[in-house]
């Protein structure tokens, strides 16, 4: 309990920089009403952050394992601040979507530096800990929304990206007071390709990269979707807020799993829990039902999560702890640019059915990839299939190598 209270301000940190992704993710149909924006531009600007994201990520998350996590979360803040009061004054798609890849950015510089700090913190417990980051992680996703609703309702739609920048601009003049990182320092130049040859890493990508193949569909299509259905933009918040509560209350529970039972085997039934909630999103048209189905899907979202981060976890060595999580996280934001830009043309032509059918189908190849890619790995009994409750982070040598 005394590394939570030590971690605790990351956990703030991580917090008030997802309000800022919840906040863009619900303004997006207000984007499309008020400035003319078509769902194509739309899903234009999403897939250009998580591109912008996979960059940070794939590039920066070494800098944090070589003893920079602090200068990496300074400046991954001030992309933050940038991007929130570019959105301030943008008019135009080329504006936007240059606002949401420094966002991206800023979250790419930050998440693989935050997460090395707090797996490091407490190895023994990272199923734990990790889980709770993600309580904050998706309770910052709740609450930007519902702030961009309040101020949007009260004021204005402009008035929501003034209120996150000075927020998390508040953070700026303490993160050298932030509680050290722990981490052993690397001198690795070539670790992406070194956690790429190892078989729990990419058993936890490919299971990892299904999952997230849903949220790119989810955050280019979602809020416009429920607009087509009739919901008011404060209602498309509060469905938003309803999909993820489960993970606040979970997610530390599903980290515990993860570690306990083996986080490919929980990631892949987390997703397997989701793909009919995904499918049936095509189909429904009740906005109650919607909100129904996307509830369940958070118990699985709860589950996955955290799962797919203690993997990385559990592949690499101590002084890669940053860049395991930032490869995993660019792997992430990589699928769903990719499936971000797609969703906005695919709804565009054919409508939500065929596009959320074959979310739902993505998923499923993605499950059964990770399972074939891990029999080597449960053959040789690895934690990363069959869990260790009181395990290091740090694997034996021969654990994470591919046969």
């Amino acid at each position: 309990m005394s590394h939570r209270w030590t971690l605790a301000p990351y956990f703030a940190l991580i917090g008030v920089t997802t309000m800022s992704l919840g906040a863009v993710f619900t303004m997006l149909a207000e984007f499309r009403d008020r400035l003319g924006l078509s769902e194509s531009g739309i899903g234009l600007m999403v897939a250009m952050g998580f591109f912008a994201a996979f960059a940070g990520q794939i590039l920066l998350a070494r800098f944090a394992d070589r003893g920079h996590s602090k200068t990496m979360i300074r400046l991954g803040l001030a992309c933050v601040v940038a991007s929130l009061s570019w959105m301030v004054v943008a008019t135009e798609l080329w504006q936007f979507v240059g606002a949401r890849m420094l966002l991206g950015a800023g979250i790419g510089a930050i998440f693989p530096s935050v997460r090395r700090i707090v797996i490091a913190a407490d190895p023994a417990q990272v199923g734990s800990n990790l889980g709770l980051l993600g309580s904050f992680d998706v309770s910052g996703f709740v609450v930007g929304p519902l702030v961009a609703a309040i101020f949007t309702e009260a004021i204005g739609f402009r008035a929501p990206f003034v209120v996150l920048a000075l927020a998390t601009a508040s953070f700026l003049p303490f993160v050298t007071r932030l509680p050290t990182d722990a981490g052993v320092v690397s001198h690795e130049r070539q670790v992406v390709r070194v956690l790429l040859r190892r078989r729990g890493m990419q058993a936890a990508l490919v299971v990892a990269a299904g999952w997230f193949a849903m949220i790119g569909t989810f955050e280019a299509v979602w809020a416009v979707l429920l607009t087509d259905r009739g919901a008011e933009t404060w209602l498309i918040g509060v469905t938003l807020s309803i999909i993820v509560l489960p993970m606040i209350v979970l997610a530390p529970v599903g980290g515990r799993l993860a570690q306990r039972h083996g986080p490919l085997r929980v990631a892949g039934i987390g997703v397997l829990l989701v793909v009919p909630c995904v499918v049936a999103y095509g189909f429904v048209g009740s906005l109650l039902a919607l909100t129904l189905l996307a509830l369940l899907q958070g118990v699985g979202d709860a589950v996955t999560f955290p799962a797919t981060q203690v993997g990385a976890a559990m592949t690499a060595d101590d002084s890669q702890l940053a860049s395991a999580q930032g490869l995993l996280g660019a792997m992430l934001e990589l699928t769903a640019g990719l499936v971000a830009l797609v969703a906005g043309v695919v709804y565009d032509v054919w409508g939500p059915g065929p596009l959320f059918a074959g979310t739902g189908l993505f998923m499923v190849v993605g499950v059964a990839a990770s399972a074939l890619l891990a029999v080597p790995l449960a053959r040789e009994g690895h934690a990363a299939v069959f869990g260790s409750p009181s395990r290091p982070v740090q694997p034996t040598a021969a654990t994470g190598l591919e046969s």
